[in-house]
């Protein structure tokens, strides 16, 4: 056979049909190795680094991050991706209980109950159409607070009950409860930071310009908390809330989520320890002392969101009242039928470069162009042509070659005029006759014309402005060079400069 040919049982190297083999290997393992094993390896020290903080004598649940932490990670994975995740997840769970006194049984339970909430919360969370999660917005922080925040760990709570009855180990309420907020608090905290990592705003956080600002709030935010909680003679936790909102207010959701995980581990530490305003009475009550701690965290997270979100939907609403002003104002400032600026407009920049130019002592110069005999146009070909008339000129004005400090405006009715300044008279003159020969090269039929086509009388005037002059001057001598255009036989440019001595109007 020769080389070039192929079986019919042999695969399109083009074709897009996977193979079993390549579909199970994108199934267990994603791209970039690296990514995934770094992933892993986060997930596992925030196992160890959960099981560490609640580790206490009554074995409370304190801060679980990381299911948050894996289910931001998710929400940005492929779908194909999620049960290599999930079965290494379960894997770095047992792993990281093996380090302290858990049962083997314990550590599958804990595990299989963590992975039922990430994979609950990553169903309902993720978007088929790759659109990620956008806590900022009202919607997405609903969905998130109720398929993240409340019902996932609430399934993971319900699987760690149903599993300890099956195994014949059954908690009481109170440790189920610090389970729950733990799982609760844990995704509340990790998975905004992780989702905020992928839009670059923590990297604005710690951007140069930034950083300081940064480091000095979470700096003395930390620092403030482990001195709340390291004592137990004053319950002054509530001096943590401004400090709270300034971190809002300054370093937005991602910084202040970052406050709240910082503050957390003090108070979770010390807490636990039977120290600070959550300390309890006695050692048996200190899973109520965790569930208080667990809704102090939790209401700290619920102000941030909703006061960032509120700030978010401001923001938003500012930005676009913004636009909306500005697409407005440039409305105002249009002729409607020609697309040039208007009136209004040319006196606003007449005003201004008048200003300009008597504060730099430079020229300014106007031509004011009349389209010939366009009363006639109008009784002749009727007012709609005539509109098509004058927005074929305003077109060929608009496309003139001025610069950006130029300005071309329709003045009134069949009156156009060009604003230029710093032009000479000589430039003003060169510009004006472009224009006028552009006009006459388009040969617009105008039947009531004496050249049988559509022509326009252009008058040039420039001006010294200074503050003892009023811009409506240079109008003024425009205009005069304007009449005298029309009154010579039109179809030309006249400049004031050079009327004739003596001429009046």
């Amino acid at each position: 056979m020769n080389k070039l040919q192929t079986s019919p049982d042999s695969q399109d190297p083009d074709s897009t049909e996977p193979s079993i083999l390549s579909t199970a290997v994108s199934f267990l393992f994603p791209d970039n190795f690296w990514n995934y094993s770094s992933i892993l390896f986060l997930c596992f020290l925030a196992c160890w680094g959960g099981i560490a903080l609640g580790q206490t004598p009554a074995e409370a649940d304190i801060l679980w991050p990381a299911n948050g932490l894996l289910l931001g990670f998710l929400l940005q994975l492929p779908r194909r991706y999620w049960f290599s995740y999930l079965v290494s997840s379960v894997l770095a769970n047992i792993a990281a209980h093996g380090f302290f006194p858990f049962s083997l049984r314990m550590s599958l339970i804990f595990s299989i109950a963590n992975t039922v909430e990430i994979l609950f919360a990553a169903y309902f969370l993720a978007r088929e159409n790759s659109e990620r999660l956008d806590l900022t917005t009202v919607s997405d922080l609903r969905r998130f607070a109720v398929f993240g925040v409340i019902l996932a760990p609430l399934a993971s709570t319900l699987t760690v009950a149903t599993l300890d009855i099956l195994f014949s180990y059954p908690r009481d309420l109170r440790a189920l409860s610090n389970w729950c907020f733990g799982e609760m608090l844990g995704i509340a905290i990790m998975t905004p930071l992780v989702l905020a990592m992928d839009k670059h705003e923590i990297a604005i956080l710690f951007h140069k310009g930034k950083r300081g600002e940064t480091v000095a709030i979470l700096a003395s935010f930390t620092a403030l908390s482990v001195a709340i909680f390291a004592q137990s003679g004053f319950p002054i936790v509530f001096v943590l809330l401004p400090a709270l909102l300034l971190a809002i207010f300054r370093l937005g959701c991602s910084g202040s989520a970052i406050g709240v995980s910082l503050m957390a581990v003090p108070a979770a530490y010390f807490t636990s320890r039977q120290s600070g305003p959550f300390a309890p009475v006695h050692p048996s009550q200190l899973n109520y002392s965790i569930f208080y701690l667990q809704s102090f965290i939790g209401i700290s997270l619920i102000m941030v969101y909703a006061v960032s979100a509120a700030l978010a939907d401001r923001d938003r609403i500012h930005q676009e009242l913004t636009e909306a002003y500005r697409e407005a104002d440039a409305i105002a400032a249009l002729d409607h039928l020609t697309n040039l600026a208007n009136r209004r407009s040319f006196d606003e920049h007449l005003a201004r470069e008048w200003k300009r130019a008597t504060r730099e002592r430079v020229s300014l110069s106007v031509v004011l162009i009349d389209v010939d005999h366009f009363k006639l146009y109008n009784d002749r070909y009727g007012h709609l042509a005539g509109d098509d008339c004058l927005r074929e000129v305003g077109t060929i004005l608009a496309a003139a070659p001025l610069r950006n400090t130029d300005l071309a405006a329709r003045f009134g009715g069949e009156e156009f005029a060009i604003l230029l300044p710093r032009a000479d008279s000589e430039g003003a003159v060169l510009i004006a006759e472009r224009i006028r020969l552009a006009i006459s090269d388009k040969h617009i039929p105008h039947i009531s014309h004496p050249a049988g086509i559509v022509t326009v009388s252009a008058g040039v005037a420039t001006i010294r402005p200074t503050a003892d002059v009023d811009p409506s001057l240079l109008i003024h001598h425009a205009d005069e060079a304007l009449y005298y255009a029309k009154k010579n036989g039109r179809n030309q440019v006249q400049s004031r400069n050079s009327l004739p001595l003596g001429l009046s109007f």
